[in-house]
């Protein structure tokens, strides 16, 4: 798993290494272009919509929904990828931190009406997955959505199947989220959960408010 100083690093050429990961329908990128189609449906009409991006990145994904019209705020623990991020959403609001310790103190009593987060919530641990998602229902207006995009997998067996594929490729020193682990650790916080596999080695987690 690659460190700030890894992520700064590649925040050069970032959005190429998953273009071609994608067109070669290689692992871990592979889907991607249709994960994210679909996560833009899941987020609906984007204007004057308030939305946080956990792990922006290079702001490639909610550039799209910024030029639609949304609010954006960012959240990234690279200062290389917010500085695209930056670049590409002028009136955005960023901010560099590590969402393994939450979301940032500067956000204390914000509320949005879509929170996503595209290939990055593997950086948490399998124990702080369910945490961080049960913590997000008390940041959503009423309505809202959280949208999880990632490498991640139906079921233990359709991850060992990828791993398998995948040989010398694989990092083991990411977590990947599994929906029948996780989803069961969501019941009672309050929030609705469906997920979606897209591709061998991607899926979106859905959560919305229950009325």
């Amino acid at each position: 798993m690659l460190d700030k100083s890894g992520f700064d690093k590649w925040s050069s050429n970032y959005d190429q290494t998953v273009a071609g990961d994608d067109v070669a329908g290689a692992y871990p990128f592979a889907g991607y272009s249709a994960v994210l189609d679909r996560v833009k449906d899941l987020v609906g009409e984007p204007e004057g919509l308030e939305i946080l991006d956990i792990g922006v990145g290079t702001g490639k994904f909610s550039s799209a929904l910024y030029s639609a019209g949304a609010r954006i705020c960012g959240v990234d623990f690279s200062a290389g990828m917010l500085e695209k991020a930056r670049a590409a959403m002028p009136r955005g609001e960023f901010h560099l931190f590590d969402f393994n310790a939450g979301l940032p103190p500067d956000l204390d009593g914000s509320k949005f009406d879509r929170i996503i987060s595209a290939y990055a919530f593997h950086h948490l641990t399998d124990a702080g997955k369910a945490a961080f998602l049960r913590s997000l229902g008390g940041r959503l207006k009423a309505g809202g959505k959280v949208v999880i995009a990632d490498v991640a997998f139906e079921t233990a067996r359709g991850l060992n199947a990828c791993r398998e594929k995948a040989g010398p490729k694989w990092d083991d020193s990411e977590s990947y989220m599994v929906a029948e682990t996780l989803l069961p650790l969501l019941v009672g916080c309050g929030l609705k959960s469906d997920y979606l596999q897209v591709s061998n080695c991607a899926g979106i987690l859905t959560l919305v408010l229950y009325n």
